[in-house]
């Protein structure tokens, strides 16, 4: 792309520390790529977000299982890692794949095998916290998955908090019931002077999901997806569902034909309305080849952080609800 551009990066509402970590290396003329991956390490190292990273949530077995993507708007290259279970920066891992081998995926043991090569030390991604926390959740005892839904809605959290008991009782319908509350992921999307554009995703997935589960965030197409000419779209959610439908490279596409970034997302997520085990909570980030940046959620008040060029601090900005009386979330 010719013409320097005016950078910007946007994160989701779990990464006003990494938009800043961002926008400071695009600041100095940085890349897209080093600016998303820098964002999401931010929040993949802070141990009290507990759906990404050290820290994140378990699966039913008490094994915290990482997921993480990473792409290259400008040529389409892209790396990912499923299942990573003793680092705590899968999108970094990712990055590696992508520049490293001849491969795009790498899971399991084959991906903790390849970041103890490439150097990343190795380490018990449960903390003292998330690991009582689970405890407490296998002996029926209520508690807030997400920490940080209390400071935000002590109501809010206070009513989840029950139906995780329920869940903990009962777990039929649990995917319904952990699926209702968006529980974290962090997306990143940067736009950097050169013009190019990169996307991360990256997560502990979902809570006491079974061993082995993957969700959207590492496949590209489905959690992740980023072409310069167009745009980029990262996802977070119910992962089943996304994954189903390609949602990150539905929002780009429809950016290809002519749509803008809240267009594009908007008719991303109505297109998920009405499926079967499509219930719960789905956003959308996304940003289009000049820069413009949009959310789009059927949860009420989808919020994300934005800097650019003008701002001196992270700009916390609502999204778009689109409210699907099908397969409603939480509102």
């Amino acid at each position: 792309m010719s013409g320097e551009r005016r950078p910007g990066i946007a994160v989701t509402r779990n990464g006003r520390e990494g938009t800043v970590a961002g926008m400071a290396i695009l600041r100095k003329g940085g890349s897209a790529l080093d600016a998303v991956e820098e964002a999401v390490r931010r929040i993949e190292a802070n141990p009290t977000d507990w759906s990404v990273g050290y820290g994140g949530f378990p699966n039913f077995a008490g094994e915290v299982e990482l997921d993480a993507s990473i792409m290259d708007g400008n040529n389409r290259a892209a790396g990912a890692v499923a299942g990573v279970k003793r680092h705590r920066n899968p999108v970094s891992i990712a990055r590696r794949v992508m520049e490293k081998t001849p491969h795009v995926m790498l899971v399991g043991e084959g991906a903790d095998r390849f970041a103890d090569g490439e150097g990343f030390p190795s380490e018990d991604l449960l903390t003292p916290d998330t690991r009582e926390a689970y405890r407490k959740l296998m002996r029926g005892e209520a508690i807030d998955l997400w920490p940080r839904v209390e400071e935000e809605s002590p109501e809010r959290a206070k009513s989840y908090g029950a139906k995780l008991l329920e869940v903990a009782k009962d777990r039929a319908g649990w995917k319904e019931v952990f699926c209702a509350e968006l529980q974290g992921t962090c997306n990143a999307i940067a736009l950097d002077r050169a013009g190019n554009l990169a996307s991360a995703v990256s997560t502990s997935g979902l809570a006491l999901k079974m061993p082995g589960r993957v969700g959207d965030s590492p496949v590209i197409g489905a959690g992740n997806y980023a072409d310069a000419r167009y745009g980029a779209a990262a996802c977070a959610g119910n992962g089943e569902l996304v994954l189903r439908l390609g949602s990150a490279r539905e929002a780009v596409e429809r950016m290809a034909g002519g749509a803008g970034a809240q267009e594009a997302t908007e008719a991303a997520i109505r297109a998920m309305e009405g499926l079967e085990g499509g219930s719960g909570g789905f956003q959308i980030l996304a940003m289009s080849a000049d820069g413009r940046f949009w959310m789009a959620s059927n949860i009420k008040e989808p919020d994300y952080y934005v800097m650019d060029g003008t701002d001196g601090a992270p700009r916390r900005v609502t999204g778009s609800y689109v409210p699907m009386e099908r397969n409603p979330g939480l509102s």
